[in-house]
């Protein structure tokens, strides 16, 4: 059996092997690079929403606090009106009481 010959089975080469496994993995990074990059476009644009979305709510509470203030000054005006009728019903009574 020293006669034998031996015979390669046919295959890639070593170096084949690596530009394959070289090339794929850059097609991974790739794919994730991509990915991550769609991934900041959705985020700058929930971001841009939600910039727009404070400055809605920040329109909404300047217009509240003007009507808060509105009321205040409707209050305001009430209180006194109150006091002058809290004034005069005192002077009623007590003018009735001393007759």
């Amino acid at each position: 059996m020293t006669d034998a010959v031996i015979i390669p089975f046919p295959g890639r080469s070593p170096a084949d092997a690596a530009s394959e496994r070289l090339r794929t993995a850059l097609q991974n990074l790739q794919g994730a690079l991509d990915e991550q990059r769609q991934a900041m476009q959705n985020w700058r644009f929930a971001m841009a929403e939600l910039g727009i979305g404070v400055a809605g709510l920040g329109h909404s509470l300047a217009v509240y606090q003007d009507a808060l203030g509105g009321v205040e000054d409707r209050l305001t005006g009430l209180r006194g009106s109150a006091a002058q009728l809290e004034g005069w019903a005192d002077g009623v009574i007590e003018d009735a009481s001393l007759k």
